[in-house]
């Protein structure tokens, strides 16, 4: 058996993590995988945490839930704790407008991290920090390959409304161009078998 590839979007209310996991999950379904894409997100419109869990897979994903993280996209301080649920050697991508650092126990679990100035880069360059979204999705689909971009933009083009379309993509190449590392995480990992009584 063969457990999902696992991604969580992580901030609070208003920053466009939801959006970005709507995206990111389009263009897996686009890309004719098994997704399930589900939300947390609490009663406060803004400012309120919330976070969005996209498992991809090749077969039918048989249970809803990820306890560990493949990939891991954190937009705010407050959300910081939710490093300590990646995946060993998994990936974090975060933005360090507001994040100077992570912890150092979520370091020991990875040293595949990165981090991108995002809402600082969205206000200098596009003017609207809404779009800090898909600059770190740009930055995390540059370092994972985990789907064509051109898929990608098609995924936009069905999320967002046609005329956010051009800012969001330009979001996302520009948030590509902001990373220059490369890791190939497995979509797809055989469980381990135990040895032993069973």
């Amino acid at each position: 058996m063969k457990r999902p590839f696992s991604v969580r979007i992580a901030g609070i209310g208003g920053q466009g993590n939801l959006l970005a996991g709507y995206v990111l999950s389009k263009a897996f379904v686009l890309a004719e995988k098994y997704v399930i894409q589900t939300q947390n997100y609490s009663e406060q419109v803004r400012g309120g945490p919330s976070y969005c869990d996209v498992l991809v897979s090749d077969e039918p994903i048989l249970y809803p839930r990820a306890v560990l993280f493949d990939t891991l996209i954190i937009m705010h301080p407050s959300m910081v704790n939710h490093g300590k649920l990646v995946a060993t050697n998994g990936i974090i991508v975060y933005d360090n407008t507001y994040i100077p650092d992570l912890p150092k126990d979520v370091k020991r679990i990875t040293k595949r991290i990165i981090d991108v100035p995002a809402s600082r880069l969205a206000i200098e360059k596009f003017n609207n920090v809404m779009v800090s979204n898909m600059i770190l999705l740009g930055a995390l689909v540059k370092s994972t390959a985990i789907v064509p971009f051109e898929i990608l933009y098609d995924a936009v083009r069905e999320e967002v409304s046609p005329k956010y379309y051009d800012l969001n993509v330009e979001a996302i190449k520009f948030g590509a161009t902001l990373t220059d590392k490369l890791y190939k995480p497995r979509i797809e990992r055989k469980r381990k078998r135990t040895i032993g009584f069973e």
